[in-house]
């Protein structure tokens, strides 16, 4: 499944898909894709994180793989590593914590461990789990961390995956060229996005007004510090 912005200036009618169709599934979701000059935005619902995860997590059973214990990679991988949990019924959930990214277009040089992985994983199979593969830099760091502490197996699994990632996971729901704004990080992105309007010269109430015409929730942007 993929969502594309390439070669179609942003139009306000214009959909992508996300969810999936197939011949034993009929859900189907659309979403907006915006665009701000070279940024691109694709706002995703918690109906849409759901229905990715699901997607993610049939296509894991699919494969016979099954995980003794699932490692959110924080921040982004905590809320549908729970639910993969759940789809998998697996009951041990563990963390671990890398910094690459510090904005919108803006990334640290490379990534970096904030919290080592939080559980013994000796001698288990491993699943990893994160919201996207773009660069491909955290996922290789993350990857290379399990392994060094013994687990016998490790499988990574992501909601997106972006054309150029120099990292394929084993498995993933989605792909698209746009920047991801998924719904538990509205006030990150609305506040890295300002920043560029306001250093392209623009005011504050055209700052407000551009967020909105960029598809962030007029709510959420009158709360943003």
């Amino acid at each position: 499944m993929k969502y594309t912005t390439k070669g179609s200036p942003y139009r306000p009618d214009q959909l992508y898909k996300t969810g999936y169709v197939n011949e034993n599934k009929e859900e189907q979701r659309t979403v907006p894709v915006d665009a701000y000059e070279d940024l691109r935005f694709l706002h995703l619902s918690w109906d849409d994180i759901q229905l990715l995860a699901e997607e993610v997590a049939e296509r894991i059973k699919a494969s016979g793989y099954s995980p003794d214990v699932v490692v959110a990679v924080s921040r982004g991988g905590f809320d549908h590593a729970r639910i993969l949990c759940d789809q998998l019924e697996v009951r041990r959930l563990a963390s671990v914590q890398i910094e690459f990214y510090a904005g919108v277009n803006e990334t640290n040089e490379v990534p970096r461990i904030v919290y080592p992985l939080n559980a013994d994983v000796s001698g288990l199979k491993v699943l990893v789990v994160d919201d996207v593969s773009d660069t491909g830099e955290s996922w290789r760091a993350a990857k290379e961390h399990v392994e060094g502490l013994g687990a016998s197996q490790v499988r990574v699994a992501t909601l997106h995956v972006k054309p150029w990632t120099t990292f394929k996971p084993d498995y993933h729901a989605a792909e698209t060229d746009a920047w991801i704004v998924y719904p538990w990080e509205p006030i990150e992105f609305m506040t890295s996005t300002a920043a560029r309007l306001e250093k392209d010269g623009l005011d504050p109430q055209e700052i407000r007004k551009k967020l909105v015409e960029l598809g962030f929730d007029p709510r959420v942007v009158d709360r943003r510090p």
